[in-house]
């Protein structure tokens, strides 16, 4: 029999608290609507899960290994068995150094016992439940954000209708991803879903909001009830944002668009859930393996370039001389002092480190968790090859390791391919992560526990 819990913690910061997200740093001046840590905790005879999910931009591992340890010695689920992930909302304060922000180190250990007090407080709320799971097409919400220019180029958010767009340079996954968990009687605890889309937007950058995630958890509660927890989890949306090129440009403010797209995977969600059948007796497997990842290399003329650049060197911004990893498209002039620093701080990282990948398996319904900004090309590819009929891929889980591009939009060149603190592995990284994780899936047999480590 599966039993299932829910429990929610606030993370809203405190006003003057810096915001991550951008290149320049930001403080926040106001609050639009709280930030949470929501945690649903599923149990079987023989395994337990906790499935967290924080309305940050990112997390890193150090972090969420503090929140488990404390999960571990007070509920006794396994930290091998929660997996931590963040939306990435953009209007989020900064938990790790990135560009110009730096986290308070306070609000990053409250949140890591928050996360904690989250799980534990779901395994306290355990009900005999079943789950039903499926996915549904949703239409005008993902778009690939790179492009193929007229000068032979590819860049990423080109500008709507700009003449110069060519062609789109890679696929979108319109599916979202659901598991629907209720009582044996019906009553929804939770729907959990995920879907590979970036943040939609907020009218104003210095005020706090959880972007369409949190309108996700809102208009599930009112459709499905007021117990209801709506989680929504990124998926592979490293290259893919809401925004249509081709379409005319509209007055309707972002905030407004968040509430649209949110409600649009609401009720996609909903269909792929309603009619299925339910299961109150299913098994859950789960198991988690490092990786080694290796960093984007950085040359010498790299650093000297970057010093000759943050020295006040203003014939740098239209030399021909390029950083090594900038093909294609030039890092603009006015971007060019924030990637110099970024350089010399990715000179000092070591070479190579290592990260958890974590494959959880509730009956036929497939969780592949990822600790960085995955490309969609690798979240399709785990999908089709997945033996179950539905998988979710959940991005920013465990740890943050930045953009995971293909080798060929590194070739291509553009924004997620230059080098910095989010975006540092090297090119192939994706691609060893997604064989990994095609090998491994058809392990994680549902009829028998695996060994985790």
């Amino acid at each position: 029999m599966i039993s299932a819990g829910t429990g929610q913690r606030t993370i809203t910061p405190t006003i003057g608290s810096p915001i991550a997200g951008l290149l320049e740093p930001r403080s926040a001046r106001s609050v639009a609507d709280d930030h949470y840590v929501r945690a649903l905790v599923l149990c079987s005879d023989e395994q337990t899960v906790a499935l967290v999910l924080c309305d940050l931009i990112c997390l890193a591992k150090a972090t969420i290994d503090l929140a488990k340890v404390r999960i571990e010695a007070i509920s006794g689920i396994a930290p091998s068995h929660v997996m931590v992930s963040c939306t990435h909302t953009h209007t989020a304060p900064c938990t790790t150094p990135l560009f110009a922000s730096n986290p308070d180190p306070e609000y990053v250990a409250w949140v890591a016992t928050q996360i904690a007090e989250a799980v534990i407080l779901a395994t306290t709320r355990l009900l005999p439940a079943q789950i039903a799971t499926g996915s549904a097409a949703i239409e005008g919400v993902c778009f690939n954000r790179r492009y193929h220019m007229a000068d032979g180029t590819v860049v990423f958010n080109p500008g709507i209708r700009n003449p110069d767009i060519v062609a789109v340079a890679g696929p979108t996954d319109p599916d979202v991803t659901v598991m629907r968990v209720e009582t044996v009687a019906g009553t929804p605890i939770a729907l959990w879903a995920s879907l590979a889309l970036h943040c939609v937007g907020t009218d104003r950058g210095d005020v706090i909001s959880a972007d369409y995630f949190g309108v996700f958890s809102q208009v599930a509660q009112q459709f499905l009830g007021g117990n209801c927890m709506g989680m929504l989890t990124n998926g592979a949306s490293g290259n893919i944002n809401n925004i249509d090129v081709t379409s005319e440009t509209t007055s309707v403010k972002a905030s407004e668009q968040a509430r649209r797209v949110a409600s649009a995977v609401v009720a996609a969600a909903v269909q792929a859930t309603t009619m299925v059948a339910r299961h109150d007796e299913t098994s859950i497997t789960a198991t988690t393996f490092p990786m080694t990842l290796h960093r984007l290399a950085v040359s010498a003329q790299d650093v000297v370039r970057a010093r000759h650049i943050l020295g006040g060197d203003t014939g740098q911004a239209n030399s021909s001389e390029r950083f090594s990893f900038e093909q294609g498209q030039r890092i603009p002039a006015g971007q060019l002092v924030p990637y110099a620093k970024e350089v010399l701080l990715r000179a000092d990282m070591p070479e190579w480190g290592t990260s958890d990948i974590r494959l959880i398996r509730i009956g036929d319904f497939q969780l592949v968790a990822i600790p960085g900004e995955v490309f969609v090309e690798f979240g399709l590819t785990i999908k089709e090859a997945s033996p179950t009929p539905h998988t979710a891929i959940v991005s920013l889980a465990n740890d943050y390791v930045g953009y995971m591009p293909t080798a060929e939009a590194f070739s291509q060149g553009g924004y997620e391919t230059w080098g910095a603190r989010s975006a540092w592995t090297a090119p192939g990284t994706g691609e060893a992560i997604c064989q990994e994780i095609v090998a491994r899936m058809p392990l994680l047999d549902q009829r028998q526990p695996i060994q985790h480590h």
